[in-house]
């Protein structure tokens, strides 16, 4: 805390002086349950640090100037300090995801943070009540730095799906250096152990691959979960990874919808720019719908498009011999976004939630509607807290509530060099989507088409190309 803030102080004094010990302990079981249980402590954070509160429908959860880290001991760390495992104020912060238990007196948030270079101790992780880190699922995991394939080398993302599984993709590189082959690996939530790894092998990647976003399509059968597949964004190898769970097999899939576009390169946040070339990023899938079939939902980050493809061409396991997909195999909508975004998330409606880097902020769309900017509506925009939302997900909560939660970074600084630790540079947002959707246009059913979300989607043809229809009109 910033000293000489003595009334903000007093505040937060008075506001705790309210409950008994007891009574707290009460607060502490019922907010597990969900966001709610982060409420309090967020509120008091609020008081008593300057410039926490923002005016947006996202309540700020946790923020960091720099990470902090818990070590298994003293000794521990000071060795990671002596060997560059640890470097104080490098450790950036990509992904968020959310874990609320049955039972558990508190709700578990793991953040992803990848190896770009040295000093970082840890690549996955959960965060405490006092914004402190530790490595999950323990340390031994992460203290290898690309010695010990049977770690985790270098975590973008990660994924909880519906059978408490923490679907985890491991790129194998730190910076640009393949020291490890790339491997899939899900842990059991309940016990914290691994269930599952795939080491992924060529030709399924190739030299520049660099996998950083899994989704996961669970067709459940009643407990059994063992239909799976995960769709991994191959960010600078500009394609898929497909895993098929099942089968303990991956392949390669390309499309040039997934490379980048040379005019989208330049990047503008907060005043400062930066120029990176990076291909398909952030991935949404879509609810089932009639035919058993879903939507991928995705876009390169260097571009303002949006890209679908029905998942049932992506689990083909013919890209096994051949990963070039089929040119209409993959379709782009006619309109675009003002500009970039990273992530992106899909509720269980069909509402598309998804950051833009000017003015930075979240917006949302509603997939039975046109895909078209006088369609896109805000959800929260802030110049300082929502700068570069590189983490975005969608998770349930034990009341059955959906909740959107959202990590936020000074990545422009990251990429500049002007990283400073006097300001906060990583936040995580939370708000259950009820809340979010109460007055947005997104929630209201379009009135001149055929209700459910996937109006827009109308047809197929057999070559598989996906007409878009939008009342009288086709977008082919």
């Amino acid at each position: 805390m910033i000293p000489g803030n003595g009334q903000q102080y007093r505040l937060c004094e008075q506001l705790l002086s309210r409950y008994d010990p007891l009574t707290l302990q009460i607060y502490k079981w019922e907010m597990a349950h969900g966001i709610e249980r982060f409420f309090l402590l967020s509120y008091c954070l609020a008081c008593c640090w300057p410039g926490l509160v923002a005016r947006s429908q996202l309540r700020v959860v946790r923020q960091w100037a720099e990470l902090d880290f818990v070590f298994p001991s003293e000794e521990t760390k000071s060795l990671a300090i002596q060997k560059r495992y640890y470097v104080p104020g490098n450790s950036v912060p990509i992904d968020v995801d959310v874990q609320h238990r049955q039972g558990a007196t508190r709700s578990r948030i793991f953040v992803a943070i990848p190896r770009f270079d040295e000093g970082r101790p840890m690549t996955l992780g959960t965060v405490d009540d006092q914004g402190r880190i530790s490595a999950y699922p323990d340390y031994s995991w992460h203290d290898n730095q690309g010695f010990n394939c049977n770690g985790m080398t270098s975590v973008f993302r990660v994924a909880i799906d519906e059978c408490n599984r923490l679907w985890v993709m491991d790129t194998g590189k730190i910076g640009e250096k393949q020291v490890c082959p790339p491997q899939v690996l899900a842990f059991d939530l309940t016990t914290d152990q691994l269930i599952y790894r795939h080491i992924v092998k060529e030709p399924s990647y190739i030299p520049s691959s660099l996998f950083i976003t899994p989704v996961v399509d669970v067709r459940r059968n009643g407990d059994d979960c063992s239909d799976t597949f995960l769709y991994v964004a191959d960010v600078s190898g500009f394609g898929f990874l497909v895993v098929d769970v099942a089968n303990d097999r991956t392949w390669r899939v390309t499309h040039r919808l997934t490379f980048p576009f040379p005019s989208r390169g330049t990047f503008t946040i907060d005043g400062e720019s930066f120029d990176l070339m990076d291909g398909v990023l952030g991935m949404a899938l879509s609810p089932l719908h009639a035919g058993n079939d879903r939507y991928l939902y995705f876009h390169a980050l260097a571009s303002t498009t949006e890209n679908v493809v029905r998942t049932s061409i992506l689990r083909n396991s013919s890209f096994i011999h051949d990963p070039n997909a089929q040119p209409q195999s993959m379709n782009v909508f006619a309109e675009e976004r003002p500009n970039q975004s990273a992530a992106e998330a899909m509720d269980r409606n069909g509402i598309l939630y998804f950051g833009l880097m000017d003015p930075p902020s979240i917006w949302c769309w509603n997939s039975a509607t046109e895909f078209a900017q006088r369609n896109f509506h805000k959800v929260a925009v802030n110049q300082e807290t929502l700068q570069f939302a590189g983490g975005l997900k969608i998770v349930n909560n034990l009341k059955g509530e959906q909740e959107l939660w959202v990590l936020t970074s000074s990545f422009q600084r990251v990429m500049t060099g002007s990283l400073s630790s006097n300001r906060v540079n990583y936040r995580i947002h939370a708000e259950k989507i009820s809340i979010l959707m109460q007055n947005s246009p997104c929630a209201v059913p379009p009135k001149d088409q055929n209700h459910g979300h996937y109006a827009n989607l109308i047809s197929m043809n057999d070559d598989s190309h996906i007409e878009f229809r939008y009342g009288a009109v086709s977008y082919l």
